[in-house]
């Protein structure tokens, strides 16, 4: 009765969540989707401050305050003087800002904007020539004038005759040589004033810059002298100050501009000058055409696997495949909602994670159901079955799901863009699915059984057994010998990682440009060949280039990556498609990457996979050393768990390298992105196992070795893992068949299919019989009391032991209560001894 009333409380809560979720999820005002750059296409530029430039390195404070500002005004410029109202700008690291610009496709006037100090410098130019003095070193000619666009003003060295450019050294000694007069810090505010078809920049200086300004002035009032206005190294004009005119709160920038260039340098120069030089550690340029393609292709696999796994649910489990159903809409509505009001980015791979969540938020469904079916097989009642198959699943679903959020937590501290996006979407997926197991799965069961709606236990339909629920009924007497025949699967393990290993030695395993640094550039196809691109990129001096096909948008295309190339030659792109006699796409599709950001991803990667495994075996050890004789054996089961995991890990990578032998395709972060995921459900497979021998270690059955113990709880899980497993197993192929149109997501689940595939088989095969090992090496070195059986059942005498000396001390028999005080006081330490157990259990 009171299960009962608990279980109508939870889904009055359920259906509240339900109907605030459903108006939260259709409330534009509230929140908005948000897409990622992959998605809506567009501009991404990473900068590093460049701090060894200031004449006072700066504290860590003055660092974060510098990195804030910086942020402040890159926004400012994306709104001001690129027009994008919905940029991004954030900041990485300690030194470190993003940019992103969606629906921006003009990569090359977003980094000149972006990377320009914006800092305008007015300079004494008192080493050119002037009309009373012709004998000094340089004199000014012409603009390089495009149209009035481009204001560079080159010089000429009297002595030998060479003109001067911005790109010459020698242009940037002579700016050298010229007295400073005004900075940046000086301007006030910047405006337009027309001219004509033409405009001029007009300046406003402050107190202190006017003061400044006017003493020059009064000190060079008469002859000629030339003022010179230099932004970023370049001069934009130098004019000689006329006679007798004395400057102070306002100049101008002398010659005729044309309007776009006049109104971009003032939105420039009013957005504010950066406090430090910057760097461009990287830039990418993504196709929207491309983008929505793949989410098109991505949801409607998505669709697809949803349906497969529902229609799975509904056949296999019955009535709580129906009520399994409900949940993972709900599942699907609260993600959704969450992931909406926390302005989670859906990317191409946020999807993806959200898509593999579905298939794996199943999993903690079918650990209850196969649990409640295994009670009814035991003789329970249908409410009793209910109740303990989710009391006696709790435990695999917390630590399982505990260890998939320790991997992402990680991937989402660690890693950057599309990396992040997937994490947090796991993240929250991971979470919601573990509210929606525990409160709406078990309330709607609870209701329907207790209610009498549901009566019979065919409904449950406990008998249907596919996957390995037969194993179950023979493990008391007869369980299957993995343990004993370990041997057979360490060798079957062995011989699955030799041909990729072979493959890895031969140079199959190519990292992409992330960790080596490069770019990455996509052209249309035409009739072109891999070889012929490949050999033409070599004849033009682009060593180490690779070439992928891919098709897209029902077009036909090819991804060229080459190491090495710097991340700011502006004309790279074309100078690679010409050499590969490639057309470029509509939108220049172009990612680069600088050693800075190489080296970041490369030790993300690293910590990733380090911190995640060492937080797992901890997390592990603590929760199998509670009750098992502490931290000491539960290392036991936490190294085991991550050893077993080293055979998924070679087998990855050699599929990795099979593929990038054969195909070309290349290591991304989504590839380290898929490892640890990898790492976290084999984890999640073994957990279930591991579950299962805690509990029969403190039930041991009478003269009960740990090899048999173990086999029997391998026979009782088998079931479980398969089924699990297997939701996303299905998942994964759908999206490689129909929703993975880029060759890095391809790739993606393609690792994580074979590193799935070979988790459940290690999870099976090989932790158990790792853990059983250890075990006997313990007992042979240190006797039979170290062993996991004699420490749990010490463990257990130890409850016992304490429970009734409790009893006997607060309930002792006095002289003349008789053989009814000694019949209470039985009675009373056999439900202690029982608590005990449970509590245990």
């Amino acid at each position: 009765m009171q299960s009962q009333k608990q279980g109508n409380l939870f889904l009055l809560l359920v259906i509240v969540l339900a109907a605030v979720s459903g108006f939260l999820f259709v409330d534009n005002k509230i929140s908005k989707f948000q897409y990622g750059l992959d998605i809506q296409g567009g501009v991404q530029l990473t900068y590093r401050m460049k701090t060894e430039e200031l004449k006072k390195q700066p504290t860590p404070d003055e660092l974060a305050e510098m990195q804030r500002n910086l942020s402040d005004i890159l926004g400012n410029r994306a709104g001001q003087a690129l027009g994008v109202v919905e940029a991004t700008v954030g900041t990485k690291g300690t030194d470190s800002v993003f940019v992103e610009l969606p629906g921006y496709t003009n990569a090359d006037e977003a980094r000149k904007t972006m990377s320009t100090t914006a800092s305008i410098k007015m300079y004494h130019a008192r080493s050119v020539t002037t009309e009373r003095d012709n004998l000094r070193r340089y004199t000014e000619v012409d603009r390089t004038d495009d149209g009035g666009s481009s204001p560079a003003v080159n010089f000429v060295q009297k002595s030998t005759g060479k003109v001067l450019t911005p790109k010459d050294p020698e242009y940037k000694t002579m700016i050298g040589t010229w007295d400073l007069i005004l900075e940046g810090s000086d301007l006030q505010k910047a405006s337009v004033m027309l001219q004509g078809n033409g405009a001029q920049p007009q300046f406003r200086f402050s107190s202190a810059g006017a003061a400044k300004l006017e003493t020059w002035c009064r000190k060079f009032l008469t002859g000629g002298e030339k003022l010179a206005f230099v932004l970023d190294g370049v001069v934009l004009s130098c004019n000689p100050k006329a006679e007798g005119e004395i400057l102070n709160t306002e100049a101008v920038l002398q010659g005729s501009y044309s309007p776009t260039y006049a109104g971009q340098l003032i939105s420039l120069l009013n957005s504010g000058a950066l406090p430090v030089s910057l760097e461009e550690t990287s830039n990418q340029t993504l196709d929207p055409t491309l983008g929505k393609d793949a989410m098109q292709k991505m949801l409607f696999a998505g669709f697809i696997s949803f349906g497969v796994i529902v229609l799975f649910m509904l056949y296999y489990y019955g009535f709580p495949g129906a009520v399994a159903f409900v949940a993972l809409l709900l599942y699907i509505l609260f993600t959704l909602t969450v992931m909406k009001l926390t302005s989670t980015t859906f990317s191409l791979a946020a999807i993806a994670g959200f898509i593999l969540s579905i298939g794996m938020a199943v999993d903690a469904n079918i650990l209850v159901f196969e649990r409640m079916k295994e009670e009814m097989r035991e003789g329970r009642s249908l409410m009793t079955a209910v109740q303990l198959g989710f009391k006696r699943a709790l435990t695999a679903i917390i630590d399982s799901n505990v260890c998939t959020i320790i991997t992402s937590s990680f991937l989402a501290l660690f890693g950057t863009g599309l990396v992040k996006g997937f994490a947090t979407s796991l993240i929250i997926g991971v979470c919601i699915s573990l509210f929606t197991a525990i409160t709406v799965t078990r309330s709607l069961l609870v209701f329907f059984v207790g209610s009498g709606i549901i009566k019979s236990e065919k409904l449950l339909l406990p008998q249907r057994n596919w996957f390995g629920e037969k194993f179950e009924t023979e493990a008391a007497t007869n369980p299957i010998p993995i343990v004993r025949k370990s041997k057979k699967y360490f060798i079957i393990s062995i011989i699955s990682i030799i041909p990729g290993l072979v493959m890895l030695f031969m140079g199959g395993l190519k990292p992409n440009v992330e960790f080596t640094g490069g770019v990455d550039a996509i052209y249309k196809a035409g009739d072109s060949n891999r070889a012929t691109v490949l050999a033409n990129l070599e004849k033009g001096g682009y060593a180490g280039a690779n070439a992928k096909y891919l098709t897209a948008a029902g077009q036909k295309l090819v991804s060229i990556t080459i190491p090495g190339v710097k991340s700011d030659d502006l004309g790279a792109y074309d100078k690679i498609g010409t050499t590969a006699s490639l057309e470029a796409t509509e939108t220049k599709s172009f990612t680069a990457v600088g050693p800075t950001l190489k080296k970041e991803a490369l030790e993300a990667a690293y910590k990733s996979i380090g911190f995640s495994s060492l937080a797992i075996v901890l997390y592990l050890s603590f929760r199998f050393g509670i009750a098992l004789g502490g931290i000491k054996n539960g290392l036991k089961f936490g190294l085991s768990a991550i050893a077993a995991l080293l055979h998924d890990i070679l087998f990855v990578i050699g599929i990795a390298a099979i593929v990038g032998k054969f195909m070309g395709w290349e290591v991304s972060s989504l590839f380290v992105t898929a490892m640890l995921t990898v790492i976290g459900f084999s984890v999640h497979d073994t957990i279930v196992i591991f579950d299962r021998i805690r509990e029969n270690l403190r039930k041991p059955q009478p003269g009960e070795d740990f090899m048999h113990l173990c086999d029997r709880s391998i026979s009782q899980s088998l079931a479980r893992s398969l089924n699990t497993a297997g939701t996303v197993i299905v998942t994964l192929i759908i999206m490689i068949a129909f929703g993975t149109p880029t060759i890095d997501l391809k790739f993606f689940c393609v690792t994580m299919l074979a590193g799935i595939i070979s988790g459940t088989y290690s999870s099976i095969f090989n932790a158990t019989p790792i853990l059983y090992l250890w075990d006997k090496a313990n007992e042979k070195s240190k006797g039979p009391a170290a062993t996991l059986i004699h420490q749990s059942t010490a463990e257990l005498a130890r409850a016992r032991a304490a429970a009734m000396a409790t009893t006997v001390g607060g309930g002792a028999v006095q002289p003349g209560q008789g053989q009814a005080g000694r019949g209470y006081g039985t009675i009373k330490r056999k439900n202690e001894v029982e608590k005990s157990e449970q509590e245990l259990d």
